[in-house]
């Protein structure tokens, strides 16, 4: 109840809230946890969301595109991203994202996933809103820059063990480069 007090007086004074919805059936029940998000949903101006939760827990259907749109418009939310992991084997994954725009009601789809030799992919996730958070603030909330620098941030932190992405803006720029040039080599360190 705190958190959500915080979350609607930073959003009133015009503080940009993003939020991941990162379900948990071990800590709590699905309608516990939607009722919960719905309350928060109202303030979020950038939201994080996977195509199961909002499947299953919010009992969405049709395309995942459709979905994030009428989640747009529901709530009045400027940015939602969500992540695709296909994994190929336990140490081969391919990973890509798409994020919908409501401002420009434009969506970004990954142009092609960045094939990863998995080292470790605790963090992954993480680093991918990390990376779509650093892209908007530094680019002037240039969804598709955003959504660049999210997937090479996460395609990165799956080749590092541990927790955090440690990478320079140098090495993550030249990730984003070769990707763009369609160097689709392997994501490893």
């Amino acid at each position: 109840k705190a958190a959500i007090e915080m979350i609607k007086s930073f959003h009133s004074n015009g503080t940009l809230v993003s939020f991941d919805v990162n379900y948990r059936a071990n800590l709590w029940d699905e309608s516990e946890a939607r009722e919960c998000i719905e309350e928060i949903l109202p303030y979020v101006d950038i939201l994080f969301i996977s195509e199961e939760t909002c499947r299953r827990m919010f009992a969405r259907t049709g395309s995942l595109e459709s979905i994030l749109r009428d989640f747009a418009t529901a709530y009045d939310i400027q940015i939602i991203a969500s992540t695709k992991r296909k994994v190929i084997n336990q140490s081969q994954h391919q990973f890509s994202s798409l994020i919908y725009d409501m401002r420009n009601d434009v969506f970004h789809i990954s142009e092609a996933p960045y094939n990863i030799e998995v080292v470790d992919r605790i963090g992954s996730g993480d680093a991918y809103i990390a990376g779509v958070l650093y892209g908007l603030l530094r680019y002037n909330f240039d969804s598709k820059i955003a959504q660049e620098y999210g997937d090479a941030f996460s395609a990165m932190k799956c080749t590092i063990p541990g927790d955090f992405l440690i990478a320079t803006e140098k090495e993550i720029t030249s990730i984003i480069e070769k990707h763009k040039k369609g160097i689709n080599e392997d994501v490893n360190r």
